[in-house]
């Protein structure tokens, strides 16, 4: 047997870190992998991985040591908190280490701030596409705006500058407006953010709003990722009533803001619209009462005018007119008079002629001219008599007629014959059974015969 050659644990660790410093040769490369955990007191502690078709196919642990982590922290700035946290996928440069206690690390120098803004960039890419492509994109724009906007459904993390400065615009107005503001709270930043937005959307009742009003306070490019979300962007665009925005961003623009009917840099702005509108609407409206009171009062002094006339005309003419009307009165009644007179003079000749008519007309009309329509209608009434008869001896004919051809001697010229059984007529085969005696009726004799067998025809 063989001797084994034993090694001892060292031996293979520092054969294993040998041949790691031999094919690295100290050199740091670029690494893209997923911060699984994060752990940071003085240093950083990270379990990175890699992820394929939602199976872990690669681990490793990663340092970032306390000098790194202040550089790493400044590079990021505002992004640090965002990105140097659990489920981060992060691009950066990396040495491989192997300990021989606490085995292989990769030891982070440098973390790429683009990476994860590009990836940003690039899922906010995808979901404009999409919302373009289900034809959401402008959905919520087309929504008319309301000239005043009074009832607010307000989607804020109540308790923040941004929420603070809104309200305070809202009801410190100059003018005295009165707002009805509900408030959906939800997070606006952070892992939750998104779903917390989504379910604060859904909550609301779009009959109980004028608008929804979407605001936060100002943060880094990272704090906008939420609002890029894509369920939330097809919750907001389709709502049946108009969405304005107030992210807090100068210069980056969220999906949010893409759909939004009307979009806004910041909360206060966004108040300061609400506001702005509603004193539009009392301006204008002023101006129409102006424009109004002065046409009531331009047509009351040419109505006074005109009543002027008329009340002047009322008190001078009145005598003249009635003497003018006098006169023509008595002219009137004079042929009135005379036409009546003349009139019932004719009537009467008229009535004199029709009484010497009628003492004559009446029998010469009788003697003429009925003699004549009673010949007629008699003449007329016999024809019809006669056609009547005829037409019921033509009926009688026809039923005497299927009488004689359905009498049973008829039938049984014809080839038909009369079953009996117990002198009645057999109508249905079940009414016999066998040893049954028949009497059949030919149309030249009967015949008597014994029922053998009874076969239905399967009709009933």
């Amino acid at each position: 047997m063989a001797e084994r050659k034993v090694y001892t644990l060292s031996q293979i660790g520092s054969a294993i870190k040998k041949r790691i410093e031999e094919a690295t040769h100290g050199e740091a490369y670029w690494i893209k992998a997923e911060i699984a955990s994060i752990r940071c007191t003085q240093h950083a502690y990270l379990e990175l991985a890699q992820h394929r078709d939602g199976e872990k196919v690669a681990v490793m642990r990663g340092t970032i040591w306390s000098s790194s982590l202040q550089q790493i922290r400044h590079a990021l700035g505002a992004e640090s908190g965002n990105i140097l946290k659990d489920g981060v996928e992060i691009l950066f440069l990396a040495k491989p280490r192997y300990h021989l206690v606490y085995g292989l690390s990769l030891a982070i120098e440098e973390i790429d701030l683009d990476f994860n803004i590009s990836g940003m960039e690039r899922r906010k890419r995808e979901t404009i596409a999409t919302l373009k492509a289900e034809g959401l994109i402008h959905r919520n724009r087309l929504l008319p705006l309301p000239i005043v906007i009074q009832r607010i459904a307000l989607i804020s993390s109540a308790g923040t500058a941004a929420y603070a400065d809104l309200m305070q615009h809202l009801e410190n107005n100059e003018h005295g407006y009165r707002f009805h503001v509900q408030v959906f709270n939800a997070s606006v930043q952070g892992d939750a953010a998104a779903a917390e937005l989504r379910a604060a959307v859904s909550a609301i009742d779009p009959p109980c709003f004028d608008a929804v009003v979407i605001i936060r306070g100002g943060g880094s490019k990272l704090d906008l990722e939420p609002f890029n979300d894509l369920e939330l962007a097809r919750l907001v665009a389709t709502l049946p009533i108009p969405v304005l925005t107030g992210i807090g961003h100068e210069v980056d623009i969220s999906v949010l803001d893409l759909i939004a009917n009307s979009p806004h840099k910041t909360p206060t702005a966004a108040a300061d619209f609400i506001v702005d509108r509603m004193l539009y609407f009392e301006t204008g409206m002023t101006g129409m009462l102006s424009e109004i009171h002065n046409t009531m009062l331009a047509a009351f002094s040419r109505h006074k005018e005109t009543l002027g006339a008329w009340r002047e005309m009322a008190t001078m003419r009145p005598a003249a007119h009635c003497r003018v009307q006098r006169g023509a009165l008595h002219t009137f009644t004079s042929q009135f008079t005379r036409l009546i007179t003349e009139e019932l003079n004719g009537q009467d000749k008229l009535l004199d002629g029709f009484g010497q008519s009628l003492l004559v007309l009446p029998r010469h009309k009788l003697a003429q001219v009925e003699t004549a329509r009673v010949r007629e209608m008699a003449s007329a009434l016999a024809a019809r008599a006669q056609l009547g008869i005829q037409h019921v001896i033509g009926k009688l004919e026809g039923i005497g007629n299927a009488v004689h051809l359905l009498a049973p001697e008829r039938l049984l010229e014809r080839g038909f014959s009369i079953a009996r059984a117990g002198g009645k007529a057999i109508k249905h085969a079940a009414l016999l059974k066998p040893g049954d005696e028949i009497e059949t009726t030919f149309a030249n004799g009967r015949t008597w015969s014994t029922v053998n067998k009874i076969e239905a025809d399967g009709k009933g």
